[in-house]
């Protein structure tokens, strides 16, 4: 059940964060935010989120710093990460795969597409 299972979606842009966090409530998912990939650190430690969205060009951490810096715990290796981004681009599609990403979705976010493979990949 999608009650039981939370989605951390990390953006530095509130207006996407919000919008989106708000599109995935309304199809039944329970939706974390954090606005840099620091503060996801946190949430994932403290929250143990059942898959991370995260946006790959933030200030400070991008999101395959975070991914990376995650995964260097044993904890979190099979935790599930869906990068997302403006730039569609062949060579960050392919590095995001070969680093393990669950899926790649480009802005602005198509919430039928994040959708489906949420649920694709949380069990739903």
């Amino acid at each position: 059940m999608l009650e039981d299972k939370l989605v951390l979606l990390v953006d530095d842009e509130q207006s996407l964060l919000k919008a989106t966090s708000i599109g995935l409530k309304d199809r039944g998912f329970k939706v974390h935010t954090a606005e840099s990939g620091e503060l996801a650190i946190k949430a994932i430690q403290s929250l143990k989120p059942n898959i991370v969205v995260s946006d790959l060009a933030m200030p400070g951490m991008n999101g395959f710093e975070l991914y990376q810096e995650v995964k260097k715990s044993p904890e979190y290796t099979a935790l599930p990460f869906i990068f997302l981004t403006a730039v569609d681009d062949f060579y960050a599609k392919k590095f995001g795969r070969e680093l393990g990403g669950a899926a790649y979705i480009t802005k602005p976010v198509d919430l039928d597409e994040l959708e489906q493979i949420l649920r694709e990949k949380m069990g739903e």
